[in-house]
């Protein structure tokens, strides 16, 4: 594995080193360049001045701009050798009417007329907006000065700029878009400002959006979705794909991890749409089994949440979600959380390009939750809590508690308040680039993308390295067949810090020194009642080291036959390859092994190996058509095969005796009562599936789908089962009583999907060999699982409907959807008798309701001003909730056993109650009545209505719901000419949670720990006291109420991006074609309308970014 890496280490290197030479090399394909110091030979007999250029155009690999019909009546005859390109031009001109200009990239040439025989040549602007016949901007239309290959393309509103050379003929711009007419317009004399308007295509049906595994027209979608492209993503100014995607739908919601925060190695999770299943795993972190999140396809292949988390931002061309069954279902079995559909950049034909990014992040912690004692508030809340009064006046005890206060008390006085926060944080300055190389012509294009990503982390000698090549071709045979690979290889390492849990630091004590007399650090502190604490720093020392890392390869063939203009044939294979290794070294001077003598389990080494194998394939057959000048009709057909193969092994070894000898070969033995573990899972799916969508003069629309999958993961009794969807949409404004200028469609959907996120044994029977039962050399055989032949799939039935609209000439774009989702069947153990030999199986006994409604409403205020301003905002809300409508046995004797468990044991986290008729997110806690003025006890409410000062589990009500009742983003968008503000904010309002820090950090405070100030100021003290809090003397645990609950409303500023786009007139003396300069923030603000600790294992962070765009 190392030798792998460092081969692919070297090869990146050799990578850069060749871009670099590249671009050198490049610097010399630029007109000034040949005009100075290139020669030429050139040779011409009796030719066509157009002729001659063109031999010159084929030399030099630059852009001649001229007119054809003042040319073409000219004739050369010329044999010219080691000249410059101004001194072959000179020659070939010097007895005709004509001049040149070299510019930029190109070569203007034109005719002299009696009046400018002196003059230079003039350049002249040509700007303007290209709408639809709706009057909807349309961005990314080709425009191109007709006879010359200048040319530029609109931007996302619909705004171009182009410089076209002064001529006394009339030259004409083409404009060109994927399903609209192909418009000439003529330029005027004097004018150069232009509104043009594209006419939708009608004789052919052109592709413009792809969903799915077929191309459709967008106006013929019925289905909810939202796209968003690559630049409008790269404004959010997030690290990766996974924080951005919040920012444009507020369907939606990436789930706060407040233990882990800024934790590089730890993904954030994101549901759309609500949770279709009850989360059961026992690791939150576990993104791969996680049964809420969303499909992720990459150009057509299935990948994982850690894929599109470690990918380069830069890389993205747009991305999708889709949310309804008209949009989800041809993905069937997988649909059921919604898809998230990526397409990366494709390279463009042309002259090479070369891309550069380079950022440089500067990650600051964020410590504004904690609120923590300073050593003499500490000291003063030990006094309250009664740690220096003997509990039987006993004075000889009394006076040692005394002295033991005056010590602390001195080393207050002598300035002693250590700030232990600090120490296992830092400042991290992080680096990430990436270059892509792009280049072809019309059949054969490539791109190159390398890229280098060092994220350090905010806690000391944490971090995550990326590196990545990707390769992709592309090659049109003859207009009819195209073959595509994208082949990408990836190499990432997680490093943990060695410095521990976050919340260690958050309980040291103030008042202790970190260090001694002579800078060395102190190894324990010995506390009340001979109390012995360690250093948590003192683990940093040592040779610690625990990391995560995998290689990915994946290969991505692609071929489309273009049988016929509306019929095509798609294939593809995708292959991905994953290779994991996980370790962690502990050494023996750990303060994890205190208290351990035998030297044979002091140090350890945990090794994890794993790989993954997934193979996609399959093939598609689209055809498209308009009948009647009216009915357009769209079928596609298709069968997809996909096999997966995950394996993993490892062992823990013990007993390290040298901290310089940590090669598992020096352990001692496996740990005690251990061995070596293994893991295997193999699972197969077929589908076969088509689409029908009808149209009636793009009125109308009519869309169908249907999948049928199979699974090995499910019982053999029931391995096949079908998905479909049927949905409706009407274009409005196609009526001929439309006399507005916007837009309107009403969606309407409904269809069912699933989910198969679940082992691949699971409805299998299972024995596993027992190698501690050796009888006669053969081992025994044990039943381990018993299997459910008739175990079906989950399946979800999703209705919506829909409303897309704009008005006032595209000034606002609203879009509504409300939605209803019951999942079925879904996979919960049940319980059987013990004499059976087992606990529970797998059976199909849950039910779960998800309703809700979205909306997103865009205002387009300053578009494209005299003044060059533009500026939009987005506002966005969703409401959802859920019901559970069914459970089964075990799953309410699980709500029976943390209520015992939570009765016997001293916890500060809710336990999750599932009740049908209730939300999964309800929170069920004992009510409160507060804390009783007289005694400083809490005072409860009964179901009956009585009061009580004794806690009883029994008692607990729905008291709220973690889920927010409205929560959404809210952007803007503020341009002036070249320079670019963007904010995106994100709030939620209406959820309720339980504050564990007031659970924690407060009520279960420690007085042997530090903690939140409110331990000492807004506890009991004495009677009569109004306080939220129970007696500060009172240790006793914390019991789960109504109380501690607070309303988690907020709203934080996720992102704020800066950016400047130098003109490319300024750029004109140069090799560079673009260059744009960016800043970023993020996490810029948060308020909230509660006070808890947030970070509590891994620290959140503000994210500084400085970055720069070139393009050579």
């Amino acid at each position: 594995m190392n030798f792998l890496c460092r081969n692919l280490i070297k090869l990146m290197i050799k990578m850069k080193l060749a871009c670099l030479v590249l671009l050198l090399g490049l610097s010399g394909v630029q007109a000034h360049v040949w005009s100075q110091t290139s020669m030429l030979e050139l040779s011409v007999n009796d030719k066509s001045m157009v002729e001659a250029i063109e031999i010159l155009q084929k030399k030099t690999q630059l852009k001649f701009v001229f007119n054809h019909e003042e040319l073409n009546n000219y004739r050369v005859n010329a044999k010219i050798q080691g000249k410059t390109l101004e001194e072959t031009l000179d020659i070939l001109f010097s007895d005709k009417p004509l001049k040149y200009e070299i510019t930029e990239e190109h070569v203007v040439i034109s005719r002299i007329s009696a009046v400018q025989q002196q003059q230079p040549p003039q350049v002249i602007e040509i700007t303007g907006v290209i709408v639809d016949e709706n009057g909807n901007a349309l961005p990314g239309v080709t425009v191109m000065l007709k006879g010359t290959s200048l040319g530029t393309a609109s931007d996302v509103n619909g705004n171009f700029k182009l410089q076209v050379p002064e001529s006394n003929t009339p030259n004409s711009l083409l404009c060109t878009f994927i399903g609209m007419k192909a418009q000439e317009i003529k330029l005027v004399q004097g004018q150069t400002n232009y509104k043009i308007t594209l006419e939708e295509e009608t004789q052919t049906l052109k592709d413009v959006v792809v969903t799915g595994y077929f191309q459709r027209k967008k106006v013929t979608q019925t289905g909810s979705e939202v796209v968003v492209d690559g630049d409008e993503l790269r404004k959010v100014g997030s690290l990766n794909l996974l924080q951005a995607i919040s920012s444009f739908d507020p369907a939606v919601r990436t789930l706060e991890n407040n233990e882990w925060g800024s934790n590089p190695n730890r993904m954030p999770e994101i549901t759309i749409r609500g949770e279709k299943g009850f989360d059961l795993r026992s690791e939150a972190d576990d993104s791969r089994t996680n049964p809420n999140a969303p499909l992720y396809i990459m150009d057509g292949i299935e990948v994982s949440a850690e894929t599109v988390y470690d990918m380069d931002m830069n890389r993205v061309a747009s991305f999708s979600i889709l949310k309804d069954a008209s949009a989800t279902s041809l993905y069937g079995s997988r649909g059921a959380n919604g898809v998230i559909l990526i397409t990366t950049v494709r390279p463009e034909a042309g002259e090479i390009r070369v891309t550069l990014n380079a950022n440089y992040n500067i990650s600051v912690p964020d410590l504004r939750s904690y609120n923590l004692m300073n050593a003499r508030e500490k000291l003063e809340f030990e006094r309250l809590a009664g740690l220096y009064t003997h509990p039987n006046n006993n004075r000889e005890e009394q006076t040692v508690l005394d002295m033991k206060y005056n010590e602390i008390l001195e080393e207050i006085e002598r300035g002693v308040d250590s700030y232990w926060l600090s120490q296992p944080l830092q400042t991290s300055v992080n680096q990430r680039y990436s270059a892509y190389l792009e280049g072809g012509d019309e059949h054969f294009r490539y791109g190159i993308n390398l890229k280098y990503d060092k994220d350090k982390g905010v806690m000391k000698k944490s971090g995550r390295d990326r590196y990545g090549i990707n390769v992709y071709f592309s090659y049109d045979i003859a207009d009819k067949l195209v073959v595509r690979n994208d082949l990408s290889v990836e190499d990432v390492k997680g490093y943990n810090s060695p410095y521990g849990s976050f919340s260690q630091y958050a309980t040291m004590n103030p008042y202790e020194r970190i260090r001694d007399e002579e800078g060395e650090l102190i190894r324990e502190y010995v506390r009340h009642s001979n109390r012995i604490t360690r250093n948590p720093l003192i683990n940093s020392l040592l040779p610690n080291t625990s990391f995560e890392k995998y290689t990915q390869i994946r290969d991505n063939l692609q071929l489309q036959w273009r049988t016929t203009e509306h019929l095509r044939i798609n294939g593809s294979i995708g292959l991905t390859k994953q290779i994991n290794r996980d370790e962690a070294f502990t050494s023996a001077q750990s303060t994890r092994f205190d208290g351990i003598t035998n030297a044979a389990e002091k140090g350890s080494y945990v090794i994890s190996n794993g790989s993954n194998m997934d193979i996609e394939g399959n093939v598609r057959l689209d055809y498209s058509n308009l009948f009647f000048d009216h009915l357009s009709f769209s079928m596609g057909i298709g069968s997809e095969l996909t096999t997966t193969k995950t394996q993993e092994d490892g062992y823990t070894a013990t007993g390290f005796v040298n901290d310089k000898l940590t090669y598992p070969s020096y352990a001692q033995q496996f740990q005690k009562n251990g061995k070596p573990s293994g893991y295997f899972d193999k699972g197969r799916t077929i589908g076969f599936f088509g689409n029908i969508n009808i149209g009636w003069d793009n009125r109308y629309i009519a869309d169908f789908s249907l999948r049928t999958d199979g699974s090995s993961r499910f019982g053999r009794d029931n391995q096949f089962a079908p998905f479909w969807s049927v949905g409706l949409a009407w274009n409005v404004n196609r009526e001929k009583f439309w006399t507005g200028t916007g837009s309107m469609k009403i969606r309407a959907s409904v269809g069912s999907v699933g989910s198969s996120k679940f082992s691949a044994d699971q409805a299998l029977t299972r024995f596993v060999y027992n190698s501690d039962g050796e009888y006669n050399g053969i081992y025994g055989a044990e039943l381990l699982q018993y299997g459910n032949t008739a175990l079906k799939w989950q399946n979800t039935l999703k209705y919506n409907l829909g409303l897309d609209m704009t008005v006032w000439k595209n000034i606002i774009t609203l879009n509504f959807d409300a939605y209803l989702e019951r999942t079925e069947n879904l996979l919960m153990d049940v319980d059987v008798a013990p004499s059976t030999g087992f606990t529970s199986y797998k059976e199909n006994m849950g039910s779960l309701d998800n309703k809700g409604i979205e909306a997103r409403l865009r205002l387009n205020l300053l578009r494209g001003d005299d003044k060059g301003w533009n500026w939009n905002v987005t506002l966005s809300a969703s409401h959802e909730r859920d019901k559970i409508r069914k459970l089964s046995n075990a799953m309410k004797a699980m709500n029976a056993e943390a209520m015992k468990i939570e009765n016997n044991t001293d916890s500060t986290s809710v336990f999750t109650m599932y009740e049908v008729g209730r939300s999964q997110k309800a929170l069920m806690l004992v009510k409160s009545l507060g804390i009783d003025p007289a005694t400083g006890n809490e005072l409860y409410l009964k179901r009956d209505g009585s009061t009580t000062f004794d806690y009883d589990p029994n008692d607990r009500v729905e008291v709220g719901n973690t889920t927010p009742k409205i929560q959404g983003f809210i952007n803007t968008n503020l341009s002036w000419n070249h320079i670019e503000l963007y904010m995106a904010f994100n709030y939620e309002y209406g959820a309720k949670i339980y504050n564990s820090t007031l659970a924690q950090k407060v009520e279960g405070a420690s007085p042997y720990q530090n903690a939140d100030k409110r331990v000492l100021y807004d506890r009991w003290k004495k009677p009569g006291d109004i306080a939220m809090f129970r007696r500060i003397d009172d240790q006793g645990p914390v019991y789960q109420s109504s109380r501690l609950v607070q309303k988690n409303n907020y709203i934080r500023m996720s992102s704020l991006s800066l950016t400047y786009d130098i003109p490319r007139e300024k750029l004109a003396r140069t090799f560079i074609e673009r260059c744009k300069f960016t800043f970023s923030m993020t996490d810029v603000f948060r308020i909230s309308s509660i006070k808890q600790e947030r970070g509590t294992s891994y620290p959140f962070a503000w994210t500084y970014s400085f970055g720069v765009n070139l393009t050579f």
